[in-house]
């Protein structure tokens, strides 16, 4: 009974090297993948009399970059992964004699190409994100309920109609981070140009949750 307990303390001591071996071969995370909640402002403007111009809160949305690691914080180059954002609102336009309400639902998501990627920017030492391009795949779903005068000036036709807008490409504009980069901060940028109106969208962003990563490598 003595030799078996002796061989299974000398045991004990053999393994847990090996393990602790093991977890300090283990590679490093290399990005930092952080997740955010937006809220957001959408700005219309340029319709017909300007009967139709007003500013409509925008949201709730989630929007997910993945950073480099730089010195065990979240900066470098950075990847949108995803995006969404709900929008509900409505709209009242009179304009000599004639009124019309249309309520918009929607939701408008990404879709990442085969790299896991909506776009691409670099944060640099002035916690600014400066995007490489606009964002690609973003696509909106909803519905529009017109009242009213319809079918007339850009109004949807009367009642309830289905909105798909296709994968189409949005010049975002910078994002301004605070001080501990938990939050970010973009002016309006141009979301939607019809020839009846402009829509622009202003996005407000807080951190609630963070992960350190190791992304396959994608060509």
């Amino acid at each position: 009974m003595r030799r078996l307990l002796g061989f299974g303390v000398m045991l004990a001591f053999v393994v847990a090297p090996l393990s602790m071996a093991r977890s300090d071969d283990e590679p490093h995370c290399t990005h930092w993948e952080v997740e955010y909640d937006l809220s957001g402002t959408l700005k219309i403007s340029d319709t017909t009399m300007g009967a139709g111009n007003g500013s409509h809160i925008a949201g709730p949305g989630k929007l997910v970059l993945r950073f480099d690691d730089v010195n065990g914080q979240p900066g470098g180059n950075v990847t949108v992964v995803s995006y969404e954002m709900a929008t509900r609102f409505t709209v009242d336009a009179h304009f000599l004699g004639i009124g019309t309400s249309v309520l918009t639902d929607c939701m408008t998501k990404s879709t990442a190409n085969a790299c896991g990627s909506v776009a691409k920017g670099f944060m640099g030492d002035d916690r600014t994100i400066r995007w490489q391009g606009p964002w690609t795949g973003i696509r909106t779903d909803g519905t529009l309920t017109c009242a009213g005068t319809c079918g007339r000036f850009g109004a949807p036709p009367r009642g309830k109609s289905e909105m798909h807008k296709p994968p189409h490409s949005v010049a975002f504009g910078s994002f301004a981070f605070t001080a501990t980069r938990t939050a970010f901060y973009m002016s309006y940028a141009v979301v939607d140009k019809t020839s009846n109106d402009t829509a622009s969208l202003a996005i407000s962003g807080r951190e609630t949750r963070r992960s350190c990563v190791c992304p396959p490598a994608c060509g």
